[in-house]
């Protein structure tokens, strides 16, 4: 079995949807198939065949799941970034850049029934704008959630001991990135969680290369976290040293985790406030852990109690009313599926892709 890893591509944020897909699939790559189609016209489904498939044949796969469904793939990369799949239809469209020399695209709508799907007409769009509209009240909810995030940053900030702050990054940064070999190949940019419709999800365990070892940070919104990743990724960028950042998938211009790969050391905020990664993580290898709520001054934060409070339940409450949109708009897409699926030729699409995954298997030996 191959090396298996599980990511997103894009995510449901305080602005709104924010992608990363230009990240999925590196430039370099062989050969890129964009998969076209509707809802329900199997293109999950083939690309978690394919990659099963050729990971049973021993190559090294990453899962790209879609933010808005927790079953649902947005993409695969195969091998070292040999081969990718990827689903180019809305509100990720993605089209070929290099037609034919690397980029080609699998329309699944040549599968279906055009008939049976245009007697459905009405509801199908009646369907789509409500999904639509699901999404927008999610954002807005998410948007608020954002105001009482920043306010609880702001009350954290006025209380930190920016001279202990300047001489723990310093200090952390550089047993970070110590003895790191430059390649001045431009870091790659994705999300290892999702606020999706069962909620805030990560598979940080089945993302983390193995015998990893970790740099563990932990503390309030403003403590200064967020500000050390920034400080280590514009490090990164200056010496050309090669990472994987991902982002925090409520607020994507922060940063949750930087994988060096070639040394396998993990940068991880261990804070919980978004996301709780340590509770997926078993008997993690701790290199270091620094607590930034320890750079506060708690003096000055004691009158604010009551208001720092009232910001956390804000904002936890704005995401959660988000996550019961976004399952609305889960509801009216199984239930567009609906329509589409009773109109696919499945077994077509079966044949088209198995014989996809044992040419694909052919040719990446030869890459």
């Amino acid at each position: 079995m191959g090396d298996i890893r599980h990511m997103y591509p894009g995510g449901n944020t305080r602005y709104g949807f924010y992608s990363l897909y230009e990240y999925l699939i590196w430039p370099q790559v062989e050969r890129k198939i964009i998969l076209k189609g509707g809802p329900g016209t199997g293109k999950s489904t083939l690309m978690k065949n394919i990659g099963q498939f050729l990971a049973e044949k021993g190559l090294d796969i990453e899962y790209h799941w879609c933010s808005s469904d927790d079953n649902s793939l947005d993409g695969i990369v195969i091998g070292k970034h040999k081969i990718g799949i990827v689903d180019g239809t809305a509100p990720h469209v993605i089209d070929a850049v290099y037609p034919g020399a690397v980029d080609e695209i699998l329309n699944l709508g040549q599968f279906w029934k055009r008939q049976q799907i245009r007697s459905s007409r009405d509801s199908i769009i009646k369907l789509t704008q409500a999904i639509s509209s699901y999404f927008s009240l999610a954002y807005l909810r998410l948007r608020e959630s954002g105001i009482s995030y920043e306010e609880l940053q702001s009350h954290h900030k006025m209380s930190l001991d920016q001279s202990a702050w300047n001489r723990n990054a310093l200090a952390l940064s550089a047993d970070f990135l110590a003895d790191e070999v430059a390649t001045f190949k431009k870091p790659r940019h994705l999300f290892a969680a999702a606020i999706t419709p069962s909620g805030v999800n990560t598979s940080i365990d089945r993302l983390l290369p193995g015998n990893s070892s970790i740099f563990a940070v932990k503390g309030n919104p403003g403590s200064g976290i967020k500000e050390l990743f920034k400080f280590v990724e514009n490090n990164l960028v200056i010496n050309g040293i090669y990472a994987e950042i991902y982002h925090n998938p409520f607020d994507p211009l922060e940063i949750d985790l930087i994988i060096l790969p070639q040394s396998r050391k993990i940068l991880l905020d261990n804070s919980s406030h978004i996301v709780a990664y340590e509770n997926k993580l078993a008997n993690p290898k701790y290199r270091r852990i620094l607590d930034f709520d320890t750079l506060l001054d708690r003096s000055v934060l004691g009158p604010y109690a009551k208001s720092i409070a009232a910001c956390r339940d804000r904002m936890e409450v704005g995401i959660k009313e988000a996550v019961n949109f976004i399952v609305q708009a889960k509801k009216a897409h199984d239930e567009l599926e609906a329509y589409y699926i009773p109109a696919m030729d499945f077994e077509a699409i079966n044949t088209l892709g198995d014989k996809l995954q044992q040419e694909l298997w052919l040719e990446v030996q030869d890459l």
